[in-house]
């Protein structure tokens, strides 16, 4: 039989201790889709403002909705895009999490309307392209601002 110096040994063995907070982000990780990760924080987000606002040159006014995110949802959106970044790319976050879908079938409220404005109603503008922003409010949340891009009138 070898001795530990013929295999390359002879160093100390470190135990590492796992705390338990790293070992369930880690099954998290891989266990985890993005419909499951929508499901987990859906009742956390808000809907803070809805509005149609006007658009320089635009045909007719944008749509807009700002929502607030746990901060926890998007890092767990991070670890299943294998990505470091603090914020992801906010276009990229909206479609691959399926929100507006999901948004369009729940009951939630914004807590700021325009007057004739429901959820549903601005939702229905903002399947296609997006200006799409986020900002973080404070360490457990982020928001995230989408403006729907209007026909613009050509001059």
């Amino acid at each position: 039989m070898k001795s530990k110096k013929e295999l390359g040994g002879g160093g100390k063995f470190v135990k590492i201790k796992w705390g338990a907070k790293f070992l369930k982000s880690i099954r998290t990780l891989f266990s985890m889709t993005m419909q499951e990760l929508v499901d987990r924080y859906f009742n956390q987000i808000k809907v803070t403002y809805t509005d149609y606002v006007p658009i320089n040159d635009a045909k007719s006014d944008a749509a807009t909705i700002t929502l607030e995110i746990p901060s926890e949802m998007i890092r767990e959106y991070q670890r299943l895009k294998g990505s470091r970044k603090r914020l992801p790319d906010g276009a990229e976050f909206w479609k691959e999490t399926g929100l507006l879908e999901r948004l369009k079938s729940s009951n939630k409220v914004p807590e700021r309307a325009h007057s004739n404005t429901t959820l549903g109603d601005v939702l229905d503008y903002l399947g296609g392209k997006c200006w799409v922003d986020f900002a973080r409010t404070s360490k457990d949340r982020v928001e995230l601002s989408l403006t729907e891009i209007p026909e613009f009138d050509e001059d």
